[in-house]
């Protein structure tokens, strides 16, 4: 009888395995379907077959990904409905809702065009990358959780990009980076190494109350407008070595130290409030 039992399981896993290939196939045979209805049908039968099919959930967002990379500036009902296919899974659940999450997966999205991207709220289990991605419209990822190493090298944002309150566990990556409008990293949690060398901040730059526990390079970026590190936590290093300043830098005291304040610098004090100042480059930096 048990032998019996284990047979059956194992034709009914059997057939189940080879209808999701049946399916997968017709998902990425109609991707490349002219009629965009059908496009987005492929886009939805791949998030079910992610939905019934933890195992593969892995390869439908590579799929999903790969999609968005490949059809930048065409077809943008496909691409929004692929951005919130990816979306809606990377938000853990609502507590007594059906489970949509779809934990331990990264993104590759590198050379993307991204229209109003919100990862607000989401955890990504592994690497995300981003690299020379173009982001129109807002780009939202408050919240974000990013349990891997993350790139956005040479990405460009056209409009504020909003990453308050994000976690970013691993090394993170924003050499190159221009963001047109504000960035905004209140609060953030910058746990490994985090480099933004030659970035271009065309707005404001907000790092108050950002943990920085790895070391941060700034090396030749250019803050086009204000930039505030008040009330930023830093336990590790912060390298402004080529660093441009074009509007205000203003730091906070922590204890009886300034909290941002690399070799090389030195902070005028506010004369209306003797805790915060104003970073001014002094021409030099320590001998090494």
């Amino acid at each position: 009888m048990t032998g019996m039992w284990r047979g059956l399981r194992a034709g009914r896993r059997k057939a189940g395995s080879q209808r999701f290939t049946e399916l997968f196939a017709k998902a990425l045979d109609r991707l490349g379907d002219p009629r965009p209805a059908l496009r987005v049908g492929a886009l939805h039968l791949l998030e079910l077959l992610g939905q019934d099919h933890p195992q593969h959930r892995r390869a439908i967002v590579d799929v999903i990904c790969a999609y968005v990379r490949l059809s930048a500036g065409q077809d943008e009902p496909a691409r929004l409905a692929a951005q919130r296919i990816l979306t809606t899974h990377l938000r853990p659940d609502v507590p007594g809702t059906v489970s949509t999450f779809w934990p331990g997966v990264g993104l590759d999205l590198t050379t993307a065009t991204l229209v109003d991207f919100d990862l607000s709220g989401c955890h990504i289990g592994e690497d995300a990358r981003f690299d020379y991605a173009v982001f129109q419209g807002p780009a939202r990822f408050r919240g974000t959780v990013f349990g891997g190493a993350v790139s956005l090298c040479g990405a460009v944002f056209h409009e504020h990009a909003w990453l308050e309150r994000s976690v970013f566990t691993g090394p993170a990556k924003f050499d190159t980076v221009t963001f047109h409008g504000d960035a905004w990293f209140g609060e953030a949690v910058l746990a490994g190494r985090t480099s933004f060398t030659a970035a271009t901040f065309g707005g404001h730059a907000w790092f108050g109350g950002c943990e920085m526990r790895g070391p941060i390079d700034f090396t030749e970026a250019t803050f086009l407008r204000s930039a505030g590190f008040r009330g930023a936590v830093v336990r590790a290093s912060v390298n402004l070595d080529g660093a441009t300043f074009v509007g205000p830098a203003r730091v906070s005291l922590r204890g009886s130290d300034w909290n941002v304040c690399p070799p090389g610098w030195r902070v005028e004090v506010d004369p209306d409030n003797e805790a915060v100042g104003q970073l001014v480059w002094e021409g030099h930096t320590a001998p090494v």
